[in-house]
């Protein structure tokens, strides 16, 4: 990721495609109110494989779209009694079309044929995450961080 070590302005590059680290921090921002487990390394797993699910959804009759998508997180906010923001960003969007289509794809005929095969086409895409953020774990489905031997913590670093 060079774009990472310059400006730092990239969070990951899958199949080509830039998510920036704007567009994840302000996902983060505006899912955090309205979904608890909107973490930066939550939110940034889904913008990772999103498109995939998007397009095995599709292809099962259980595609969706952005308009769905954003009144799906206008309700999300009512159901808080919270103001939703002005609009919402790429990121929170892309966020809420990947939790309808899942949802979507468990009530279809193909259901859990659907969902094995979204999760072997994401095993196949090529992803590089900044450093920063850590790195991704197909197994365990999401960004972890990377550890340094060199930095101590836990009752190591209290020593």
């Amino acid at each position: 990721l060079a774009g990472c070590t310059r400006t730092g302005s990239v969070a990951a590059v899958v199949d080509g495609t830039v998510i920036s680290v704007a567009e994840l921090d302000r996902a983060v921002t505006e899912l955090g109110p309205v979904y608890p487990g909107a973490t930066l390394p939550a939110v940034l797993t889904v913008l990772i494989v999103e498109q995939t699910f998007l397009d095995v959804a599709a292809k099962n009759g259980a595609g969706v779209s952005d308009p769905q998508a954003i009144d799906s997180l206008k309700q999300a906010y009512a159901a808080k009694k919270l103001t939703p923001p002005p609009s919402f960003g790429s990121g929170s969007v892309a966020v809420a079309r990947f939790e309808l289509a899942v949802t979507g794809l468990g009530s279809t005929a193909a259901g859990n044929q659907a969902l094995t095969e979204a999760e072997a086409r994401v095993q196949k895409l090529k992803v590089e995450v900044n450093p920063r953020f850590g790195t991704l774990d197909f197994s365990a489905g999401t960004i972890r961080p990377l550890t340094y031997a060199w930095i101590v913590t836990g009752t190591a670093a209290a020593s």
